[in-house]
C-alpha cells in the first residue's frame, strides 16, 4: 500500500505541475513543449513521441540520448552473507548470461541547447531486472529474512525478478542523432519482487514480496552512435534491506535501441 501511495503522490506532482506551466511561460504544442518567456528563441523540450503534420502519424523521435529501449546484462558483487553466519552457503551465485536487465521509458524529455550539442534528458520508464539462479535453488522468507532452499521435484530453471518504476536523467555532449556521450544517474522505485521456480513439465511456482530496498539508485555512463547506444551502470544500492538477505552491489552492461 505504501508504495501505491508513493507511485500516486508522483503522477499527481507531475500533474501539478502542468497546471502552473502556463503561469511560467510554458505552452503545450504538438512537437513538445515550450518555454518563451523574455526569450526571442525557445528553450524546447521535446518528448519521445511526437506529432509528425506531413506525415499524419505519430512517430517515434530519434534525437533522445535516453532509449525507448535497453537491453542489459547484470553482474552482481561478491555477496556478503555474514548474517548467516556460514550457513548457507553462495545462494545468489547468478548465470551471468541468463541474468538480464529490460527497460522501456514510455515518456521522454529532452532540455537542449541551441546548437543542438548539449543536452540533460529525462524519462520515466518500466524496468525488470532478472536474476538468474542454481536451477536447484529458490529462495523463501523465514522470520523476514531471504532464506536459500534446495528445489524438490524436477526443476528446469530458478529465477528472481524485480519490477520497478524506472526515473532516468542524462546529461549529454555531442550530436545525438549522430555521435554522443552522456553520464548521468536514476532512481528505481521496487513495484514487485517474486522468485520463479519453472518444473520439466510445465509447472510453475512463485512467491512475492521479497525485503528489497525500494529504492534502487545508481550511475550511468553511455555513447550513442546514431540509433544504438551502449550503456553501464552501477547501482551501489544494495539489493536486499540491510539484515535481511545477503549484501551486494549491481553492475549492469547493454545497449539501447529506439
Amino acid at each position: 500500500m505504501k508504495r501505491i501511495i508513493t507511485t500516486f503522490l508522483l503522477v499527481a506532482s507531475i500533474f501539478t505541475l502542468a497546471d502552473t506551466a502556463s503561469a511560467q511561460g510554458i505552452s503545450i504544442s504538438s512537437k513538445g513543449l515550450f518555454y518563451n518567456q523574455g526569450r526571442t528563441e525557445p528553450i524546447t523540450v521535446r518528448t519521445l513521441v511526437h506529432r509528425d503534420k506531413q506525415k499524419g502519424a505519430w512517430i517515434l523521435g530519434s534525437a533522445s540520448m535516453i532509449p525507448f529501449f535497453e537491453l542489459g546484462w547484470n553482474v552482481m558483487s561478491t555477496p556478503d552473507y555474514s548474517i548467516y553466519n556460514g550457513t548457507d552457503g553462495d545462494f545468489f551465485d547468478l548465470n551471468n548470461w541468463k541474468s538480464t536487465q529490460v527497460t522501456i521509458n514510455l515518456l521522454n524529455a529532452s532540455i537542449r541547447s541551441r546548437s543542438n550539442k548539449v543536452g540533460l534528458d529525462m524519462a520515466l520508464g518500466i524496468r525488470a531486472n532478472n536474476y538468474r539462479l542454481s536451477s536447484d535453488i529458490s529462495m523463501t522468507r523465514v522470520d523476514g529474512i531471504v532464506t536459500p532452499y534446495e528445489i524438490e521435484g524436477n526443476p528446469k530453471k530458478s529465477k528472481f525478478n524485480v519490477a520497478s518504476l524506472h526515473i532516468p536523467i542524462e546529461f549529454w555532449v555531442g550530436k545525438p542523432s549522430k555521435v554522443a556521450f552522456g553520464v548521468g544517474g536514476y532512481v528505481d522505485m521496487v513495484m514487485n519482487s517474486h522468485t520463479k521456480i519453472k518444473f520439466n513439465g510445465g509447472n510453475k511456482h512463485k512467491e512475492h514480496n521479497f525485503p528489497v530496498n525500494f529504492i534502487q539508485a545508481g550511475v550511468t555512463a553511455r555513447i550513442k552512435v546514431k540509433g544504438i547506444s551502449i550503456y553501464g551502470s552501477y547501482n551501489p544500492t544494495s539489493l536486499f534491506k540491510t539484515g535481511r538477505g545477503p549484501e551486494m552491489q549491481q553492475w549492469s552492461f547493454g545497449i539501447g535501441i529506439w
